[in-house]
């Protein structure tokens, strides 16, 4: 077989292989950072239905991330287990059935219960999803699929803030319903419908698939380390992967852009809502920008690091960018809304752009059921960002009645672990791209 024929066969297995998971992947990502972030929008209603004070409110968004990391990794043994078609099933499920409760809360602690609830059913989704990638597609292409994946990120709530507060400007009940009560309802309902398709929908391993022809799969297989992962996998090969100690430094960083991630998306409508004083639908609005700026430069950003081979280099650049971006904001904070709001806008394109180069690390270290492992724990400690961030800023606010601190908080963290990320990861085998 010639050259030529080989990258032909490559080049349509790619295709196949991405557009036959990536856009399901990225709708049920979407899905699921729907109903993590949607809270944020309903915090002002919280706050007049339930009584929630800041770090209440704080605390209730982040108990989601206890619930995800007491589960994370149980719940990747059970991909291994039961394998991806039917496990994602489940996650799908039982997370839109809390999802939507949430509609029906009465007090801080059925918020609490539901949150955490929430956490427990979601925990091992992403993790598992970067998995199954690292199943079907070759290293060299996993940094440019992750980035089509985490465009979700920022896209997710550039769609999403709009229909929130479209909701929650329903100026009458439905039904006997707020619209508080309906922004859960309504945007927990769709996972839990999706999810009793889902098995009939997506295989285990390239093996399955029946869209790609022989050559195809034949290429597949001999050109990534991981297909045997949808076949015979034992726990004890999973648990390998957890004793690995790249994976221990991975979460600690992983943390840290956490901590970026989740505090500034939790606190971004009140921010701006400080900043311009405007009802929730036109706050809604404004978030369109950093959101929206953010989600067009996920995937050049990845492209261009795939194409370096730099992948550390280029995690650690977008880190720092997004601190400089929250600094920025904090200094402007009081005196021009404009220039914040562009601060804000920075630093939505460093965190979100950070994502794929900075994933794609810890998905090289190791093959196999190890990899699943690995990304468990990365994704379990590292999301404990996501309680830390929120209930830290949170009672900040609290204490200093300002979002200021929260802001230089969050800021340290990202730089920090950027620097790292530029410094250290960048001088170890998986910082770079070698195929």
């Amino acid at each position: 077989m010639t050259p030529n024929n080989v990258q032909a066969i490559e080049r349509s297995a790619i295709k196949k292989l991405t557009l036959n998971i990536v856009p399901l992947m990225i709708l049920l990502y979407f899905l699921a950072f729907l109903d993590r972030n949607n809270m944020a929008y309903a915090a002002t209603a919280l706050e007049s239905s339930l009584g929630l004070t800041a770090s209440a409110f704080g605390f209730a968004s982040g108990i989601f991330f206890i619930g995800y990391f007491i589960f994370e990794i149980p719940s990747n043994a059970g991909t291994i287990k039961f394998g991806p078609r039917i496990w994602f099933a489940r996650i799908l499920i039982s997370w839109g059935i809390f999802a939507t409760l949430q509609g029906f809360v009465r007090t801080p602690t059925e918020l609490y219960i539901c949150r955490f609830m929430l956490g427990v059913c979601e925990a091992g989704f992403f993790p598992s999803v970067v998995y199954y990638f690292t199943v079907f597609f070759p290293e060299k292409y996993r940094t440019k699929i992750l980035g089509l994946f985490i465009i979700v990120q920022p896209l997710s709530n550039a769609i999403g803030s709009p229909i929130s507060g479209l909701i929650l400007n329903i100026d009458h009940a439905w039904f006997g319903f707020e619209p508080w009560q309906l922004l859960f309802i309504l945007e927990g309902i769709p996972p839990l419908v999706i999810g009793l398709f889902l098995p009939f929908i997506i295989k285990n391993s390239p093996r399955e698939v029946n869209y790609l022809n022989i050559e195809e799969k034949s290429w597949l297989i001999e050109n990534t380390e991981r297909t045997r992962s949808g076949s015979k996998i034992t726990l004890a090969d999973f648990m390998k992967g957890m004793k690995n100690k790249k994976y221990l430094l991975y979460a600690m960083l992983n943390f840290g852009m956490v901590c970026g991630i989740y505090g500034f998306g939790m606190w971004l409508p009140s921010i701006l809502t400080a900043i311009s004083g405007d009802d929730i639908f036109h706050v809604s609005l404004i978030a369109l920008l950093p959101y929206g700026l953010a989600a067009c430069l996920v995937y050049p950003w990845s492209l261009w690091a795939t194409r370096t081979k730099k992948i550390a280099v280029f995690a650690g650049i977008s880190m720092v960018t997004a601190a400089v971006g929250l600094l920025g904001a904090v200094a402007f904070f009081h005196y021009s809304l404009f220039i914040a709001l562009g601060f804000l806008c920075i630093a939505a394109i460093g965190i979100y752009t950070a994502g794929p180069c900075f994933l794609s690390m810890p998905a090289n270290v190791s093959t196999g059921s190890a990899t699943a492992a690995g990304l468990g724990v990365v994704n379990c400690i590292g999301n404990i960002g996501g309680f830390v961030a929120p209930y830290a800023v949170g009672v900040l606010k609290d204490v200093t009645h300002s979002n200021t601190p929260g802001l230089i908080f969050l800021s340290l963290c990202l730089v920090i672990t950027g620097l790292v990320c530029i410094f250290y990861c960048a001088k170890q085998r998986e910082g770079v791209i070698h195929s």
